[in-house]
């Protein structure tokens, strides 16, 4: 974790045990692809930031628009739904510059004692300029999976487009709005149904996860003007065959190789270079994996022989692994071990990209 995001999450600390309701700014505005609008909920993961929806909100297309509350800034997110048969819920991985407005993490969403016995909690929703808006409910019928929540009287209504918006008690996420039969009634699913899906799917699931391949528009590829020229040195791996060879990684074609202990790899540049991010991908089929954790290491020692770490993270289920936006910093190789994976069978990486 590079120095800023340390000193950011110290930060998040120390403000969510003085102002608990920072929980709610973690509240962000959905656009799915048929221009759709509806909310959910972000959180952070090793070097990731993910975002909780209900699986109608994301709508039929593999991604969708994430806007946060004011200052507003927007990414895009690859969507990940449905978990399974029934269940209204998804989640998406997103990209860009969410990372540091991206401080709750997913365990903020397990339930507690005071969220339990709570009898009010807010409905949070963001006004098209990103303003928080909150409105007073009042909790009944919980069950095992959801629970329903009343408007109090001559506020607001629950209106199409508030699927995906949390209730809060004590500034905790404790619910999800799924449904609404009434301008002042809404279904929610519980904060804890929605945790154990979402803790399973990251933690068992998603190395079974196959993202749709990017379009040529997509994405960033070797032909960005922007790209630097990183060339391939070594890998601790060989590949599966020739024709996916580890080269490729910095050229045309993918590296397929076989899951080992030591899974490393080094690139370099002709001279110290000045680098401020690295993308990974893969793309994976039927069989196949992707790496989960990851390390990127760096030196400018001419012999190879003191590197010194720069980030760990993870590669999200989508196949990106994606440091963000970094001081920048001079380096003439660059060292990226893969600690495992997100499952069984040959493992890939499309390409490495340092800009």
């Amino acid at each position: 974790m590079r120095r800023p995001a340390i000193l950011g999450f110290l930060v998040h600390i120390i403000l969510w045990i003085l102002y608990p309701s920072l929980g709610l700014s973690q509240t962000v505005s959905i656009q799915n692809g048929l221009g759709e609008y509806g909310f959910g909920w972000m959180f952070g993961r090793n070097g990731a930031c993910y975002v909780v929806m209900p699986k109608h909100v994301a709508g039929p297309f593999p991604r969708v628009t994430v806007s946060t509350s004011a200052p507003v800034e927007s990414a895009s997110a690859t969507v990940v739904a449905p978990f399974w048969n029934g269940i209204d819920l998804a989640l998406g991985i997103a990209r860009g510059g969410l990372l540091d407005r991206c401080t709750s993490t997913l365990d903020d969403l397990e339930e507690t004692g005071a969220g339990l016995n709570a009898m009010h909690g807010e409905l949070v929703r963001l006004s098209p300029s990103g303003e928080m808006t909150r409105n007073r409910i009042r909790f009944a019928d919980r069950d095992y999976l959801s629970f329903t929540g009343y408007l109090d009287s001559g506020q607001a209504s629950i209106a199409q487009g508030t699927s995906g918006a949390f209730v809060f008690a004590d500034g905790r996420p404790i619910g999800m709005a799924i449904t609404s039969d009434d301008p002042a009634r809404g279904l929610f699913m519980r904060s804890g149904e929605i945790l154990i899906h979402v803790h399973r799917f990251l933690d068992e699931q998603g190395g079974a996860y196959l993202p749709a391949p990017p379009s040529a528009e997509e994405g960033e590829n070797h032909s960005n003007g922007n790209a630097l020229p990183l060339r391939f040195i070594e890998a601790s791996v060989p590949a599966i065959n020739p024709q996916f060879a580890p080269e490729n990684m910095v050229e045309e074609g993918r590296f397929i190789f076989g899951t080992q202990r030591v899974m490393r790899f080094v690139f370099g540049f002709d001279e110290p270079t000045a680098v401020s991010r690295i993308v990974m991908q893969s793309t994976t089929t039927e069989n196949q994996t992707k790496p989960k954790d990851v390390i990127l290491r760096w030196s400018v020692d001419s012999k190879r022989e003191h590197f010194r770490e720069l980030q760990r993270g993870e590669m999200g289920p989508d196949g990106v692994f994606d440091s963000g936006q970094m001081a920048g910093r001079n380096i003439r190789y660059l060292e990226i071990i893969a600690l495992n994976t997100w499952g069984d069978g040959d493992v890939v990486i499309d390409q490495v990209t340092a800009y």
